[in-house]
């Protein structure tokens, strides 16, 4: 498997001491391994492989190294090692800002949380098809210390972002608790989440995830093309796990509104588009909250959306 690291440096502060180095990207320049003095005996990180990029912030350094299968990311203040993580499974380390181009660069000397300290993150990638990544978020202050890590999943385009523009930013990403759930992976519905730094920690900000309403034409159009999917069978077996004669397009649409803040709505578009004469309807529902229930957001999602499933009759 494969593990990248992205890492940021922000912190509050001047931008004339900080530096960053890019590792080869679409958009940065591509700089040679073997230009840069390889670790000691000494280091934590195995000997022999190679520093490929840094980035400072007064006392601090962020380093990451890589000599394929070995690599390691180092965070160092005042010359003394205070973080370190490595993996020798193929990882491969680069510095930058988002997992890809979703997001716009946030400058270095950024304080992402509003608590008005320096902060960095360390992104971390465990390759595979399509999985996983991981957002250590530190601050940089007296004590250093890791305010939170991020699972963020198969959310390769997961980024910070100032959505509210009150000048600090949000984690913006998606939940994958519905990964495989009687589908295969391409098909399955991730719903977005946002996080935003409350009380001391991230949280799930329920209302930069809220999103308007649907018309009474949008919400008809929606319903139409569910009714007349072709994914619909002739019966709808509770224990199946693919091609389960219920088209994705049903719980996708639900969890869309869900996470919209209209979970209302969400129920409606399940009474109304399932079949008459089609039995498995409450079932579903059971089946589909429970998952649901497996998501890591539901603590702080449920207020807004139980009872799941919902009384019977609707």
């Amino acid at each position: 498997m494969l593990r990248l690291f992205i890492v940021w440096t922000l912190a509050a502060g001047s931008l004339s001491a900080q530096s960053l180095l890019s590792t080869p990207g679409p958009s940065g320049p591509r700089i040679s391994a073997d230009a840069y003095p390889k670790l000691g005996k000494s280091s934590p990180c195995p000997p022999g492989i190679h520093w490929t990029a840094e980035a400072r912030f007064r006392e601090y350094v962020i380093r990451v190294y890589r000599e394929p299968p070995e690599a390691c990311v180092r965070i160092l203040k005042g010359g003394a090692l205070v973080y370190s993580r490595h993996s020798s499974s193929g990882s491969a380390f680069g510095i930058g800002n988002n997992f890809s181009s979703a997001g716009s660069n946030i400058p270095i000397g950024t304080d992402i949380t509003g608590a008005g300290k320096p902060n960095a993150i360390v992104s971390e990638w465990t390759g595979g098809v399509h999985c996983c990544f991981t957002l250590h978020v530190f601050e940089l202050g007296e004590p250093f210390h890791e305010i939170a890590q991020i699972e963020a999943d198969d959310s390769d385009t997961a980024h910070f972002i100032d959505l509210d523009h009150d000048g600090y930013y949000e984690f913006e990403g998606y939940d994958f608790a519905f990964a495989y759930w009687k589908t295969a992976f391409a098909f399955s519905p991730a719903p977005r989440i946002v996080l935003k730094y409350r009380g001391g920690r991230l949280r799930l900000a329920l209302d930069l995830m809220k999103q308007p309403a649907p018309s009474t034409e949008e919400f008809a159009a929606r319903l139409r093309a569910i009714k007349s999917d072709r994914e619909w069978g002739p019966e709808a077996p509770p224990s199946c796990d693919h091609d389960c004669g219920v088209p994705v397009a049903l719980w996708r649409n639900m969890l869309v509104f869900m996470y919209g803040g209209h979970s209302d709505l969400a129920w409606r578009l399940l009474g109304e588009s399932w079949p008459a004469g089609l039995k498995g309807k409450d079932v579903f529902a059971a089946r589909f909250c429970k998952q649901l229930g497996s998501s890591r957001y539901w603590p702080e999602l449920k207020d807004g959306i139980e009872p799941c499933p919902p009384a019977a009759g609707r």
